[in-house]
C-alpha cells in the first residue's frame, strides 16, 4: 500500500512509502499521566504499535526482554534505575532496539554528555510532540511513513 500526504502550505508532498508492519514500541515513564498521553497520541499513528508500557527502568528491562520491541521511548527520570542506565543495559542485551530518551531538563544541565551516549536520540520533553515523529522517521527509513502533520501540540506534563 502506498500513502500520499498533502501539506497545505507546501503543496503535495510526495511521501510515498510502502506500508510495513508497525514499529513495535515500548513506552517508559514514571508518570502514569504521561504514559496515558503518549499512548493516546501514538495510538493514532498506524505505523507505531504500542506493545508495552513500564513505569520504571527495571520494568523497562523486563518489557524489552519479553516483547523484543523495535523502539523504546523512555524518560530519563525513572525510579529504581534511571533511563540512561536502563538504556545501557537494554543495548547490552543482544536484541538492540532503537532507544529515544526524553527529559524535562537540558541534557548538559543534569548529566554529563557521555552518560547518555548509548541512546540513539535524546529529546527534551518540551519539544517532544514536534520532534518525535521526524525522529522516528529518520530512525526507521522506509518503514515509518508518518506524516509530520500529525504532530500534537499539547503540553506533555
Amino acid at each position: 500500500t502506498y500513502q500520499l500526504w498533502w501539506n497545505g502550505t507546501r503543496g503535495v508532498v510526495k511521501m510515498l512509502t510502502k506500508h510495513h508492519s508497525p514499529i513495535r514500541t515500548v513506552l517508559v515513564d514514571g508518570s502514569p499521566e504521561c504514559l496515558v498521553r503518549l499512548e493516546k497520541w501514538l495510538g493514532t499513528l498506524s505505523d507505531i504499535a504500542i506493545v508495552g508500557k513500564a513505569n520504571s527502568g527495571v520494568d523497562a528491562l523486563e518489557q524489552c526482554r519479553l516483547l523484543r520491541p523495535d523502539l523504546v521511548l523512555m524518560d530519563v527520570a525513572l525510579p529504581c534505575l534511571n533511563g540512561y542506565e536502563a538504556t545501557a543495559r537494554i543495548k547490552e542485551d543482544g536484541h538492540c532496539p532503537m532507544v529515544i530518551l526524553m527529559s524535562l531538563f537540558h541534557m548538559d544541565e543534569s548529566y554529563e554528555v557521555n552518560s547518555y551516549s548509548k541512546a540513539d536520540v535524546v529529546l527534551n520533553k518540551d519539544v517532544l510532540y514536534d520532534e518525535l515523529i521526524p525522529t522516528v522517521t529518520r530512525l526507521f527509513p522506509g518503514r515509518a511513513g508518518i506524516s509530520e502533520e500529525r504532530s500534537f501540540n499539547d503540553s506533555m506534563v
